[in-house]
């Protein structure tokens, strides 16, 4: 039996492939909610076509202040690190954590109180910086500590790894799972049924705590985005997170009435890829947005100092580094390009969520022959 316990809505997006894998395959799982976040999950879950999750770790809700991530961390450690946990009486040989989350690193101090093999999936990412992303870059590095199986998206990753253990356990899936995703999100059933003409917009989507916990950092993005709003449309797609430091810093009340921004909710999965798949270019500081701009060849401008992840960077993907110099050429070399016609991902032949389920259903056999 597997245990997967999922908190995010980028975890569930980049693990939803590797689910419908399992399931293929017919390996025995359980997919959790470690209760960390709410919206848009259920979406999620209905648009992949998943099952339903097994339990909830906790109570479901938003975690997005800091008090109300405490509350949901302290509640989800005490029951579930218990001996008696509804987790520790499941019987599971592997859990699959994913990312750099908060709920990545809780679901594997689960799994090895209850002496579960963890796997890491997305295993090796790193930026080499404590701070750049904070807290995501010391996430990685505890999770790698309690991880026995790394499934690992390129060379640079399985390098990482085996400077931190030389007899790790590494399998090279070749790319990350969103590729996958990607592929199922440009389903002809997810785009629009007919065109609709627009000016040309951008996207922007900034939620990271580096950004959005420092004021100075976060006056610097919100200036941009209404310099750019000068000249084009801009569509602001707002997570809860974002939504409440711009309402607590009086940010929300200036961006709703400045003409040329139009904010957005959050949005399904496959209404956002077919949204960026229009826009002139991205404007983001998720590593997510970076991998699926690169799968797409879509302009990204990324808001970050470092980055754990190479895709698409010197090609289509730009790190900021919150250089004036460098957002402005970004700006002047894409506002106004023509436009590009969508991306084929016929160059890619990896089916990283494939592998991953064939290497599990080998392990599993091996140990029940």
């Amino acid at each position: 039996m597997i245990l997967i316990p999922i908190g995010t809505k980028a975890q569930l997006i980049k693990m939803a492939p590797v689910i419908l894998a399992l399931k293929q395959h017919k390996l025995p799982f359980d997919f959790v909610l470690t209760g960390q976040h709410q919206e848009t999950m259920v979406d999620l879950i209905d648009g992949f076509g998943l099952p339903d999750p097994a339990y909830p770790l906790t109570t479901i809700s938003e975690a997005d202040t800091s008090v109300k991530l405490a509350t949901w961390l302290f509640n989800v450690l005490r029951t579930h690190l218990r001996s008696n946990s509804q987790v520790a009486n499941r019987g599971y040989r592997f859990c699959l954590v994913h990312g750099d989350t908060m709920s990545t690193l809780v679901g594997a101090m689960i799994a090895r109180r209850h002496g579960i093999t963890i796997a890491h999936i997305e295993a090796g990412l790193r930026s080499h910086s404590l701070l750049h992303p904070f807290p995501e870059e010391i996430t990685r590095l505890l999770v790698s500590r309690l991880s026995t199986l790394f499934y690992c998206s390129g060379t640079t990753a399985v390098t990482n790894i085996q400077h931190l253990n030389k007899e790790a356990d590494i399998i090279d899936i070749g790319q990350n799972t969103l590729l996958d995703s990607v592929r199922f999100a440009l389903q002809d059933k997810f785009r629009p049924k007919e065109a609709i003409e627009a000016p040309p917009y951008c996207v922007v989507s900034i939620h990271r705590f580096e950004n959005i916990a420092n004021r100075r950092r976060l006056d610097f993005i919100m200036e941009t985005i209404q310099t750019f709003a000068r000249s084009i449309r801009v569509k602001f797609v707002l997570h809860a997170a974002t939504r409440n430091k711009l309402t607590r810093s009086g940010w929300l009340s200036k961006l709703e009435v400045y003409s040329g921004i139009e904010l957005l909710p959050r949005m399904r999965y496959f209404e956002f890829i077919n949204l960026i798949s229009r826009a002139q270019f991205l404007v983001s500081d998720g590593g997510s947005n970076q991998e699926e701009c690169s799968y797409l060849n879509i302009p990204c401008l990324l808001m970050r100092q470092r980055t754990e992840r190479d895709e698409g960077i010197g090609s289509n993907v730009v790190l900021s580094e919150y250089n004036p110099m460098t957002i402005q050429a970004f700006f002047e070399t894409h506002f106004d390009r023509p436009p590009r016609p969508s991306a084929s991902l016929e160059d890619f032949k990896e089916r990283p969520s494939d592998t991953i389920a064939l290497d599990l259903k080998a392990r599993l056999s091996l140990s029940n022959p």
